[in-house]
């Protein structure tokens, strides 16, 4: 059994180092390259830099990382908040009160996520540019939002379930209505779903790249991805100032994710099933 067990142990450890190296490899070489000059890049992409170069952070800054910084902190944020207000009100909702037909409605909320956006595209941009939004931040805002609704209800619901309901008759004895309850106490008792939600629709919205790609041709409303993507020209590219621009695109979601990580795997696994 002993052996049986290490055995078991050593090929869990490998599977993980596996994927470990898999996923952080890739961030090591861009950010490895990124430190680079031209010269060295073009000759050994997989050296290590002779000296930090940083030169080409201010340039990608100066490039136009900095507006974009600016658009996608702008689109995210209103995105993320947007997605928490409507989905925790719609968990709350449907958690909390009977109503006819409820198990449709969960079955059409939760059937959204199985919706792919690309096949949406034709029908939103005809829609969003007859209201005139085309080329501005709420041409990207609602499609995000539409699009993660489903999803952050899915994650939430469980939480929202799980929530006794003695606490809440007891909170009604104290004169707590239903939207002081919803805010004052549910909210702050599910926070940790509630913020494993945002911040899984933080990343989703600072990545987001099929709907700013199609739906924004003005360069002044451009996001990160958009943006960077932009560094890339037919005739020439100066790979070592793209690469420089992603590693600061990826600075802000990681500085997100390690001072919220202790709420992130509590908030991902609230409201599980219990036997």
């Amino acid at each position: 059994m002993k052996i049986k067990r290490k055995l078991q142990q050593i090929i869990v450890y490998t599977v993980l180092s596996l994927f470990s190296v898999a996923v952080l490899y890739p961030l090591f070489w861009i950010g490895i390259n990124s430190l680079k000059t031209n010269n060295e890049f073009y000759i050994n992409t997989f050296s290590l830099p002779g000296s930090l170069k940083w030169n080409d952070y201010v340039a990608a800054w100066k490039e136009g990382v900095g507006a974009y910084y600016l658009n996608s902190i702008l689109v995210t944020g209103i995105s993320v908040i947007a997605i928490l207000l409507v989905s925790t009100m719609t968990a709350y909702l449907i958690t909390r009160f009977e109503f006819k037909c409820k198990k449709i409605i969960i079955a059409f909320l939760i059937g959204g996520m199985f919706v792919s956006p690309q096949t949406a595209i034709i029908p939103l941009y005809n829609l969003l540019h007859g209201m005139r939004l085309y080329n501005t931040y709420f041409y990207m805002i609602i499609p995000i939002v539409a699009f993660r609704l489903s999803f952050s209800f899915f994650m939430l619901y469980p939480a929202f379930k799980e929530f006794p309901k003695e606490l809440e008759e007891a909170a009604e004895l104290d004169g707590c209505g239903k939207l002081r309850f919803y805010w004052s106490v549910l909210i702050p008792v599910c926070k940790p779903a509630v913020i494993a939600v945002a911040l899984l629709n933080l990343v989703y919205a600072w990545n987001e790249f099929t709907f700013s790609i199609n739906f924004v041709s003005d360069e002044y409303f451009y996001t990160i991805p958009i943006g960077i993507m932009s560094f890339s020209q037919a005739l020439y590219t100066n790979w070592v100032v793209l690469l420089a621009g992603i590693v600061l695109s990826i600075i802000p979601v990681l500085i997100v994710f390690i001072a919220f990580q202790k709420y992130f795997v509590t908030g991902l696994t609230a409201g599980s099933v219990k036997e």
